[in-house]
């Protein structure tokens, strides 16, 4: 499928994927099962087996051979569970689910890499930032990482990095919203945040929705076959074919990020003078899906705050605009994005020389 149903195209897969047909599939097979999974009867038996069937599955998958999987409603309560009582140090570039909780007190380099060198065990750092797609040197034994840009887009090798606890949300892995998941090595290493039931192994209280975790677990086996398969290969041609034909059209166009290694799916480009925001607004009239920044609650944009680490000036942070690719995107996605972007752009230029 190129286009969504109503003949859009959407370049804005890091901010949620589309629902794979096996994750779908997986929700309609489970709507009419009733149980609950600490009930002893039959059906909460079978709710319980879909979700240690899951977990299973996600460890396998996941490469993670000791440790838990607790399952929980995304990547921002994950992140909460974990550290809300650690203290850790992490830099500006996190999302904003892990800075809330750590002292932000890491540098970031003008490539956008953290460096890191001591006490990473005291340390949280993410595996791929979601506005420019640039990916980190994840130390082995990392205290904490957010894996949830890179997972199903990339060959994270999570088995060699070994974090202390990771975390995962379902719909950035063409899963459902609703559900993600925390990996600690140790389940000493948590407090609980919700409590009041025994559910999770006690570090999460609350009645566990077997529907999303069942989706959730075939989300990810599909996400990451697409990354066995090699198809987010082919798509960082695609994106490559992007960025080469817009710096065509405009030769101040800013690649950010383009000398580090990035996800295969994500460019942000800055083009001087021209506010992301603007950007995104007329190419949603022209039916593409794009984002300026990484998208927060109230429907706000993000204050770019890794663009500002970088040393851009506000003023072009705020000319930025993510465009992240999927798997369905096709060669005549990027063709009918480019005659759009140039034609906004020479309108664009046109208000830009009349008002000098």
């Amino acid at each position: 499928m190129t286009l969504l149903h109503n003949g859009r195209r959407y370049f804005d897969w890091n901010a949620s994927s589309l629902l794979c047909e096996n994750s779908r599939k997986s929700i309609i097979s489970n709507l009419d099962l009733i149980g609950n999974a600490s009930s002893i009867h039959s059906e909460g038996r079978e709710a319980r087996n879909i979700i240690e069937c899951s977990r299973d599955e996600v460890m396998d998958l996941l490469g993670l051979n000791e440790g838990k999987i607790i399952f929980t409603s995304g990547a921002s309560e994950s992140a909460a569970l974990f550290l809300h009582n650690k203290n850790l140090e992490c830099s500006a570039i996190e999302h904003d689910c892990v800075k809330k909780w750590c002292n932000v007190s890491l540098p970031v380099m003008k490539n956008g890499l953290v460096p890191l060198k001591k006490a990473k065990h005291k340390k949280a750092l993410q595996i791929a930032n979601s506005e420019t797609g640039i990916l980190q040197k994840v130390p082995k034994g990392i205290a904490c990482t957010d894996a949830v840009q890179a997972v199903g887009k990339i060959n994270c090798k999570l088995d060699e990095i070994k974090p202390n606890a990771l975390f995962l949300a379902s719909h950035k892995v063409c899963g459902p919203k609703g559900v993600g998941l925390l990996f600690v090595e140790h389940e000493d290493l948590i407090e609980p945040l919700i409590v009041g039931g025994n559910q999770e192994f006690g570090l999460r209280g609350g009645t566990e929705n077997f529907m999303l975790i069942a989706a959730f677990s075939k989300a990810l086996a599909y996400s990451l076959k697409l990354v066995k398969d090699g198809v987010w290969q082919e798509i960082e041609v695609l994106r490559n074919m992007l960025e080469s034909e817009v710096r065509d059209i405009s030769k101040n166009t800013i690649v950010v990020g383009e000398e580090e290694k990035r996800l295969p799916n994500t460019s942000c480009l800055i083009t001087p003078g021209w506010k992301g925001e603007n950007q995104v607004i007329a190419l949603d009239l022209e039916g593409f899906s794009v984002s300026s920044g990484t998208a927060c609650s109230s429907g706000k944009l993000s204050e770019l705050s890794l663009l500002k680490e970088m040393a851009y000036s506000e003023d072009l942070a705020d000319c930025s605009l993510r465009i992240s690719l999927g798997p369905n995107t096709k060669k005549s996605d990027i063709e009918a994005f480019i005659f759009s972007w140039k034609q906004l752009y020479s309108r664009h230029q046109g208000r830009w020389d009349s008002e000098k």
